[in-house]
């Protein structure tokens, strides 16, 4: 049937148009409902969120879970939308790869740029944080150190630990060798008045935060207190603890909280001399505290503790400049109680120093950065690490970084600057854009026009030429597809005029196939079986069944049978053409044969009559015809190899001649092997050729096996599949019936053919003595 092109509907139902990703229906009416349903819910919990009371709380806290749930669900959504409907067209996606390639890296970049800020923000903040608190320590050192020092050396100068009681408030003198030594002093040594200290201590209880805290400096950066300063506004809130060797000296005018002074644990007296500044936590309370250790005379140790504890007044002096300062102590001091901690009881311990800054800008974002304060465990000396966390701004921590050494005019300099170096590289990116949306332009275009002309050419319009003005690679596409339409025109009409060969050859198929015998032959003492299997649509094969009848009688008794099997040189029409010269030559011979030794040879002699009879019954006679036949008749490149055989029922003998084809066997009952190689050269060749004959007698089981060299001469790796291989199948299936023994050297050949093309024409003809 001749190829006729036609318009196909664009169908959005039909497969093969969904297959080419065309544009359909609108991806948003394919929504389901919950998916809605969801966004829905999403949007009205944000709405609520800013309700007050209970209602905005469960809000506030749905709106988070929803809106994840949503984005999930508007994935697929969102890339169907996508997909089908903006980035269907080329220039869509070439706009969207610029602007992924243009803008990517300056978000990147920017969001680089963004988050060091913020982190080295947020470290500088508990930098300076952090450095608040250790001035503090350092402040508190500079006057304990000076008292053990004293206490040390009054022990040396022979004084008691009794002795050491009576001074009410405090110890008048240090002894030689302490700081700040006052000449003129009674008792010969220079002496130090500590610091006053309160007349009683707080009854806060030990898990509350306490009441009693120092005064510290507004600000521990430029322009901060000296430490001096610092350390007597601490010491109004100071309390210490001092110890000779192990035994408590008790000093009432030392005052301090329910927990303190802090008494001695046993990992300080095992300590080494020297001053220690740390946070110690005790009994769920945080301390700032300095541990003095000095050597005194007769083998004793002096021991100065002091400690303030940390309070939110004292966080007030550490973030005033900075911002808010947190610490939750209750996530770390209390472990063997978090377990049953609520989330009430963490924010009851948490302390909070300072207030949120306010932003200066719309730019002046918030800092929050989380840290630890390492804290120390005085009951056991463990380190524990307690929750730090500051919230300031970058106008803040400008401030602090870099004081009054950058004037408002230099500012609003550098800022004028920058932005001028944004704007520029704005107008760079908008010009690039500009560009790249010309260049996409003239791409597209090419790109609209081979679509619409293969949309033509999918119609049947052939004849659709694309008009090229442009000289660029898509100008040349456009010219190759121009010539890609009348190619496929030409090759169009070369596939019609192949179809009305095919169709002639289907006919030459049909013809032939009805050369080749059809019906079951049957002779009384013999069984056939024949088959022929074409490399192509026709054969070069030749294979016929001539029965012979006795005409003297009018019961047509069959007397004898005729075997034919050929090759004809060649493949294809050539070959078959020869083939059905053959098979006609042959079958006229039989047919004179039986005419001459019929009725119509009754008017001959006797002797005339079996001379006629022997001639077209004797295989070698036939040949000589045949050969002078196809000589004169055919090409001089034209021959065909041919095997005939004449076999007499009543008394089993063949008779045989062999021109050429490839020999026969005879299987016999026991096991032997005849071949029938006698005869001459192919017929066709050369003219005035004799061919010999033989007779052999074929017994009850004998097989008769003929083959072209279709069924010998196949090869794969291991060479070709032989005579012997074909030997072997029919030995092993020879007592099947001869379909059987056929089908299965059948499938011995494909086995051994494997996947390639058939190579030549494929003949095998069976027959079995009864």
């Amino acid at each position: 049937m001749p190829l006729v092109l036609r318009p196909r509907q664009q169908n959005m139902s039909d497969p093969l148009y969904a297959a080419t990703g065309a544009p359909g229906p609108g991806p948003w009416r394919r929504v389901p409902m919950w998916v809605r349903l969801v966004w829905g819910l999403t949007a009205l919990c944000f709405l609520l969120a800013y309700l007050p009371e209970s209602l905005g709380s469960a809000a506030s806290f749905l709106r988070w879970p929803l809106l994840a749930i949503g984005i999930l669900s508007g994935v697929p959504v969102l890339y169907r939308a996508a997909r089908h409907g903006m980035l269907w067209r080329l220039r869509n996606k070439l706009i969207l790869t610029y602007l992924l390639i243009g803008l990517t890296p300056v978000v990147l970049f920017f969001t680089l740029v963004f988050l060091a800020a913020y982190v080295a923000a947020g470290q500088f903040a508990i930098h300076l944080a952090a450095s608040h608190l250790q001035l503090q320590l350092d402040s508190m050192g500079t006057t304990d150190a000076g008292l053990a020092f004293g206490i040390a050396h009054r022990l040396e100068d022979g004084a008691t630990v009794d002795s050491l009681m009576r001074f009410p408030n405090g110890f008048g003198g240090f002894g030689r060798g302490g700081p700040d030594r006052t000449p003129g002093t009674s008792g010969g040594p220079a002496g130090t008045r500590p610091a006053a200290a309160p007349t009683s201590a707080p009854t806060t209880p030990a898990a509350d935060a306490p009441a009693t805290a120092g005064t510290l400096p507004n600000s521990a950066g430029p322009g901060a207190n000296a430490p001096g300063n610092a350390a007597g506004r601490i010491l109004e809130g100071r309390q210490r603890a001092i110890y000779v060797d192990k035994t408590p000296v008790d000093t009432p005018g030392f005052a301090g909280n329910a927990r303190s002074p802090l008494r001695m644990a046993d990992w300080v007296g095992k300590r080494r001399f020297g001053q220690l500044k740390v946070f110690v936590a005790d009994g769920g309370v945080l301390y700032m505290a300095v541990v003095d250790r000095v050597p005194a005379g007769h083998d004793h140790t002096v021991t100065v503790i002091g400690s303030v504890p940390v309070s939110e007044q004292l966080l007030n002096g550490v973030a005033d400049g900075l911002g808010q300062v947190t610490l939750v102590p209750g996530l770390a001091l209390q472990q063997k109680r978090r377990a049953s901690l609520t989330a009430k009881e963490l924010r009851r311990t948490r302390l909070v120093g300072g207030v949120r800054p306010p932003a200066s800008s719309f730019f002046d974002y918030g800092v929050r950065f989380p840290s630890t304060l390492s804290v120390v465990n005085w009951e056991t000396g463990e380190i524990q690490a307690v929750p730090f966390n500051v919230e300031s701004r970058p106008s803040i921590l400008f401030e602090q970084l870099f004081g009054s050494g950058l004037t408002g005019r230099i500012s609003d300099t550098v800022r004028a600057v920058f932005l001028g170096i944004c704007l520029v590289f704005a107008i760079f990116e908008i010009f690039a854009f500009y560009v790249a949306m010309r260049l996409t332009r003239t791409m597209t275009g090419s790109v609209e026009d081979l679509y619409a002309a293969t949309l033509s050419i999918d119609s049947g319009n052939l004849a659709h030429r694309i008009q090229v003005q442009r000289d660029d690679q898509l100008a040349d596409l456009c010219r190759s597809f121009n010539r890609m339409s009348w190619s496929l025109g030409r090759l169009i009409e070369e596939q019609k005029e192949k179809e009305r060969m095919q169709s002639e050859l289907s006919i030459a198929q049909e013809v032939q196939a009805n050369l080749f015998p059809q019906a079951s032959v049957r002779v009384p003492s013999l069984q056939l079986h024949g088959i022929c299997r074409p490399a192509r649509t026709v054969s070069g094969d030749y294979y016929d069944f001539l029965v012979f009848h006795d005409d003297n009688d009018n019961s047509r008794k069959i007397t004898g049978l005729g075997l034919a099997l050929g090759d004809i040189s060649g493949k294809g029409i050539s070959a078959a053409l020869l083939m059905a010269t053959l098979h006609s030559a042959v079958r006229a011979y039989r047919l004179a044969s039986e005419e001459l030794y019929g009725d119509t040879a009754r008017a001959l002699t006797h002797q005339e009559s079996l001379e006629c009879g022997e001639l077209f019954e004797s295989p070698a006679r036939i040949l000589s015809l045949l050969n002078k036949h196809l000589y004169r008749s055919t090409q001089p490149e034209k021959y065909a190899t041919l095997f005939l055989a004449h076999y007499d029922d009543a008394s089993g003998r063949l008779t045989y001649s062999n021109a050429g084809q490839l020999p026969p066997f005879i299987l016999k009952r026991d096991g032997r092997v005849i071949r029938l190689d006698k005869g001459g050269t192919v017929v066709g060749l050369m003219d005035g050729m004799h061919y010999e004959q033989e007779t052999v007698t074929l017994d009850t089981g004998d097989l008769l096996i003929a083959y072209s060299d279709g069924v010998t001469e196949p090869e794969n790796d291991f060479g070709e599949f032989g005579e012997d291989r074909l030997l072997e199948v029919v030995r092993e299936h020879r007592d099947q019936p001869l379909e059987v023994i056929s089908h299965e050297v059948m499938a011995a050949l494909d086995a051994w053919i494997g996947g390639g093309e058939q190579p030549d024409d494929i003949t095998l003809v069976l027959a079995r003595k009864m």
